[in-house]
């Protein structure tokens, strides 16, 4: 390996490639400036970043600069679809920069199925690559290549890949933290509005920084709250007052990093619907760069009125409970008396008797009201499909 960056770049070429390698952890698709500027600097004519190897009934994620477009927008390949079980150049020592001469024979290669369906149509013949193996079981594979009449790659062609291995060991596994943060928070959020609960996030300017679907639904209705210019707010004069000053209790509490402070009120609404109830939290102050956008406020926000997204099947398979009985245990649960929800589902008040005291025994409590507690709480409020 090469123990000086001028050995085998120009330092401006270097600085250039290492700054893509960390602006493609935001790019769409991922790394494309990299493998752009990188064939570039290899005279390539394509560059593969592998980052899920291809399994049956999983194409993987293969990332590229140079196929064809119809190629490399199509999720079908001939690579994924077959051939990488006979590909002759997987499986490299790891962090070792090797071509595939030095690997199989050119002759062995000329004569095989993988050359002459996944190299020779596209004029590839020449591949320098590594294998990276990350912690908690990633491993990833850098493979460029040049067809046939370009020359073969050479000692510091590998000292330059090999000057990157140690930015790509860390780009890599900070994206894939980055896509489980990411895909955590994802869950968190769609759970939340399962259980009917809006969420808002603010930052110290009092402009929103996220909002679930459900607190953007109550925005949207503009019914004693709504947001205007990437602000919340509440539409009367007394309320409107009350619900500034716990923002502004919320965001000192946050610059000073004060105990967290959580405070509540409730939002009249139009004639007739019932008062929404807010709670307005501050958030934990974290180290940040100066000038950067950090959350300083969390608002919750709960309509009374809102349907239960409680899942039947869910509660059938928790509770064994038959579809009738699930339905009218849904249909409790919204807050219908037993006699809305006997019209409701158009069966006769005996009936619904008959189904609530199955339903009682099935899940073991004696009252309605504990049975509509029960069923709010239970998981199956989280499974319900958006």
């Amino acid at each position: 390996m090469a123990t000086n960056d001028s050995a085998a770049y120009d330092l401006n070429t270097f600085s250039s490639l290492l700054e893509s390698i960390y602006k493609g952890l935001d790019e769409s698709p991922l790394w494309q400036t990299f493998l752009c500027k990188l064939r570039e600097e290899m005279n390539a004519n394509i560059c593969f970043l592998i980052l899920r190897n291809p399994n049956p009934g999983d194409l993987g994620l293969l990332l590229n600069d140079g196929l064809p477009p119809h190629l490399s927008g199509s999720p079908n390949n001939v690579y994924s679809d077959g051939l990488y079980a006979t590909d002759p150049f997987s499986n490299l020592p790891t962090g070792q920069v090797t071509t595939l001469e030095e690997f199989v024979p050119t002759e062995q290669l000329l004569r095989s199925e993988f050359y002459l369906r996944c190299m020779k149509p596209f004029d590839l013949l020449h591949i320098l690559g590594v294998d990276i193996q990350l912690a908690e079981g990633l491993r990833v594979s850098l493979r460029i290549t040049r067809g046939v009449n370009s020359p073969r790659f050479t000692a510091q062609d590998k000292d330059k890949i090999a000057l990157l291995i140690p930015h790509l060991h860390q780009a890599i596994p900070l994206y894939a933290r980055l896509q489980q943060m990411e895909s955590e928070r994802s869950l968190l959020d769609r759970t939340v509005s399962q259980l009917s609960l809006g969420t808002v996030i603010l930052d110290d300017n009092r402009h929103v920084l996220h909002c679930n679907a459900v607190a953007d639904r109550i925005l949207t209705e503009k019914d004693g709250i709504c947001s205007k210019d990437r602000q919340v707010l509440v539409t009367h004069g007394s309320e409107a007052s009350h619900f500034r000053q716990l923002l502004n209790n919320a965001i000192d509490a946050h610059k000073q990093n004060k105990p967290h402070i959580v405070q509540a009120m409730a939002i009249s609404r139009a004639a007739g619907r019932l008062p929404l109830n807010i709670v307005v939290r501050s958030m934990p102050q974290v180290s940040q760069v100066d000038g950067q956008t950090v959350a300083a406020v969390a608002i919750f926000i709960s309509d009374p009125e809102y349907k239960s997204q409680t899942s039947a099947e869910m509660l059938g398979q928790l509770y064994g409970l038959t579809p009738a009985e699930s339905r009218l245990a849904m249909a409790l649960a919204d807050g219908q008396s037993l006699e809305d929800a006997s019209n409701t589902l158009h069966i006769s008040r005996n009936t619904a008797r008959a189904h609530l005291r199955a339903i009682f025994a099935k899940t073991g409590v004696t009252q309605q009201t504990m049975l509509v507690s029960l069923l709010l709480k239970s998981v199956a409020a989280f499974t319900a499909n958006k």
